[in-house]
């Protein structure tokens, strides 16, 4: 029906949507640790479908993976109530204890001989042979099975998020007045759960554990450092997913390795690139936007020592005065006190150094807000 290439990489860019769609809203509500349990925990689901289907391509392992992430939540959510445990670490403890079982379920248990089943298959996906898992009607050639059950996941996804938005909107942005109106809190989870645990489980033999958590958690944290809003979070996520898998696969395949690890790596370069270079949040923009801060704070504590007293420049040195009073070095002084005068904050009358009308009104007006911060 289309290429091997672009067959592969549409069902990757599929996943990658519709993983990341559910991820935006987890990453909105600092539900970190949802999208992890719902992955690791869907193993078990999916190994006991195999021990009845032999198939990754069976619709079992949608259904009993989706049973076993969101048994676990639920566990999650029913022992936290119970105990003094946090949900993180109870979440870590559940989801490793299903993984394991998941694991060890597939690893003893004797599948077919036609099972297209491996072990590498959990960390790795096999991205390159969904092509050859292909969907049939009546002995016509469809597509790759892969390319119809993410896109299922994905309408369903987006009829959802279409339906609830309103209340995604609320219960993510202001929870307090979620509660002032009677929404309930848990039906709006276990909604994102429902997204979660079928975008995990129908992305499993495309992604794998390690590509799936990068889907849905990657692209949005990616997309936090350019945005606040849900909407938008939810759109930059997708274009991050498929900018990553496109630069991803592009790498890959040529060169022959990994199309997982590599999509993966690319996330990752990109989350790295916009920890440090993002325009709002990046650690660039905050080291040079501290660095403003504490030369304006230099010049400040300079004004307030010239208004405090007036330094003969005749018998003293102004900057030296201020070097010695200060523990300054003597050229950050004079770069400071001359950035003053040519800002017509300080003047010279009969020798005196002092502040001119501009630079009292901006000294008091940074003492008056500082007095009101305090």
């Amino acid at each position: 029906m289309f290429s091997i290439e672009f067959e592969i990489v549409l069902v990757i860019i599929l996943s990658a949507v519709t993983c990341s769609i559910p991820g935006a809203f987890l990453v909105m509500r600092k539900n970190y640790y949802a999208a992890d349990t719902t992955n690791r925990s869907s193993m078990l689901g999916i190994a006991a479908a195999l021990i009845f289907s032999s198939y990754l391509s069976s619709p079992l392992v949608i259904i009993f993976g989706s049973i076993t992430a969101v048994l676990a939540m639920i566990l999650v959510k029913k022992i936290k109530d119970f105990t003094m445990f946090r949900a993180k670490g109870l979440s870590i403890i559940i989801s490793s204890a299903f993984l394991c079982f998941g694991i060890l379920i597939a690893a003893n248990v004797s599948f077919s001989s036609t099972s297209n089943f491996d072990l590498s298959i959990i960390y790795l996906g096999e991205t390159a042979f969904t092509y050859f898992n292909r969907l049939r009607i009546f002995g016509v050639d469809i597509g790759s099975y892969a390319l119809y059950a993410i896109s299922l996941v994905l309408i369903i996804n987006i009829i959802i998020i279409t339906v609830f938005y309103k209340e995604f909107k609320i219960d993510g942005v202001d929870k307090n007045y979620a509660a002032s109106i009677e929404m309930r809190e848990s039906t709006i989870d276990y909604l994102l759960l429902i997204m979660t645990s079928l975008s995990v489980s129908v992305s499993f033999q495309t992604a794998g554990i390690f590509m799936t958590s990068a889907f849905i958690l990657g692209p949005a944290a990616t997309a936090l450092f350019y945005t606040k809003r849900l909407s938008s979070l939810a759109f930059v996520s997708v274009f991050i997913s498929s900018v990553a898998c496109l630069a991803g696969f592009g790498i890959a395949w040529p060169n022959e390795v990994s199309i997982s690890g590599t999509i993966v790596s690319f996330l990752g370069v990109l989350f790295v690139v916009s920890v440090i270079f993002s325009p709002e949040e990046g650690l660039l923009k905050k080291y040079f936007d501290n660095l403003t801060t504490q030369k304006r704070l230099e010049e400040y504590i300079i004004m307030d020592i010239l208004n405090s007293e007036i330094i003969d420049c005749k018998e003293k040195n102004i900057n030296e005065v201020i070097s010695y009073s200060l523990k300054w070095k003597l050229m950050r002084v004079s770069y400071i006190m001359n950035k003053l005068k040519s800002e017509n904050k300080i003047e010279i009358v009969q020798d005196k150094v002092q502040l001119t009308e501009e630079g009292k009104d901006i000294l008091n007006r940074f003492l008056a807000a500082q007095h009101c911060f305090y």
